[in-house]
């Protein structure tokens, strides 16, 4: 590809479907496990399927790293500069995320306030969270909005992307990716050695270092993008994409084994990163008068606004669940063994998604405009993760 030639129709349109696959997970989550009927949810294949929607947060690790790095990838590739303005930068960040990030923890508590008389987690678990600092403790890692931990590791990828950036300047793009997949790999594979504590286990998975592949190859992908890295058509290809996510299902039947999970996410990754690689090659060659069809037109329009879909959703759907489980105690539902907590639940959805659209127009456009004016540079690009 070449500079100007990548296509946010295509990428709002990923950012859509990993979003509806989140909100299908996390009602999933909450029709069989949070609040399931008597005896455990029928269809249990269903939620099964449901559950991998959590690839939704992979995918959007990658398409984070492509579009807050495309906008300087541009800038190297035309101009060479490498001193983009961080100030201006961070700046922008925080006015295009923080405040629809706290107002959707403002509307989490009153929603569980109103449906549950309480709150989850006590007062210094939900500052931490409104500070972003709520993944590094377990008592407050879930939080009000237990999704919101991806957006502390996202804080985290976007404070390191100076470092990033150092690397694929210094060592071009596929040197510096090369730097971060060891860095990636030491970490994870390092804690198959270390006896940590059960309840600290989960938290150091879950912070930038092991998860900054995945960004960093949405990285890659946005310095392809702009002609400043090669990738091989194997890399492009469809059927590439297919077999690493294959690999990476494959594992997940084996990650009881000694040391296999630490390579699930990286492989994943790299199974987006060539996905996303080929809608953009394929969108380059399309012919531009061709529309798109109405199922790709309505993704894009939900992308525009995933952001606010992932703050909301799952605040909503925990809302329902006090009703899912009253409703699963009636004697008829017990009798005749009626699957009433999933489709309550996914019947959350439509009004999931017009609250969210909804608050993506009061809240997070606003925002959007606000950050837009934070400084002049146009090294500062239009990506949100």
């Amino acid at each position: 590809m070449s500079p100007g030639r990548v296509h946010f129709g295509r990428i709002d349109q990923v950012r859509g479907a990993a979003a509806l696959a989140v909100v299908a997970c996390h009602f999933a989550v909450s029709a069989y496990v949070n609040a399931p009927n008597a005896g455990g949810t029928p269809w249990r294949l269903v939620g099964d399927v449901l559950a991998f929607g959590y690839l939704g947060v992979p995918l959007f690790f990658v398409v984070s790293g492509l579009c807050i790095h495309l906008p300087q990838a541009r800038e190297l590739a035309a101009t060479g500069a490498t001193d983009p303005d961080w100030g201006a930068f961070f700046r922008r960040r925080f006015w295009r995320l923080y405040p629809p990030y706290v107002t959707a923890l403002l509307v989490a508590a009153i929603l569980l306030l109103l449906a549950t008389g309480g709150l989850p987690v006590p007062w210094p678990a939900i500052a931490a969270q409104a500070f972003l600092v709520h993944t590094l403790h377990p008592a407050s890692f879930d939080g009000l909005n237990p999704p919101a931990w991806t957006l502390a590791v996202e804080a985290q990828l976007y404070l390191v992307y100076p470092v990033l950036l150092a690397l694929f300047v210094r060592f071009r793009a596929w040197g510096g990716l090369a730097i971060v997949l060891a860095a990636t790999m030491a970490w994870r594979i390092g804690l198959n050695f270390v006896d940590v504590p059960r309840e600290w286990g989960g938290l150091l998975w879950e912070f930038f270092l092991p998860r900054w592949l995945e960004w960093a190859l949405g990285a890659l992908i946005a310095a392809w993008a702009v002609g400043d890295a090669n990738l091989p058509a194997w890399l492009r290809s469809p059927w590439t994409a297919l077999a690493f996510l294959a690999f990476g299902i494959f594992l997940e039947w084996h990650v009881w084994r000694w040391g296999i999970y630490s390579f699930k996410e990286p492989i994943y990754g790299v199974a987006f990163a060539v996905f996303v690689a080929w809608l953009l090659h394929g969108e380059s060659e399309r012919d531009p008068g061709q529309r798109p069809g109405r199922l790709a037109l309505w993704l894009q329009d939900v992308g525009v606004w995933s952001y606010s879909l992932y703050l909301l959703h799952r605040p909503i759907q925990l809302a329902f669940e006090p009703l899912c489980r009253w409703v699963a105690s009636l004697p008829f539902v017990v009798r005749h063994g009626l699957p009433t907590s999933l489709v309550i639940m996914a019947g959350t959805t439509p009004l999931v998604l017009w609250a969210s659209r909804l608050f993506y127009r009061w809240c997070e456009e606003p925002c959007i405009g606000i950050a837009k004016r934070v400084g002049s540079s146009p090294k500062h690009g239009p990506g949100a993760a």
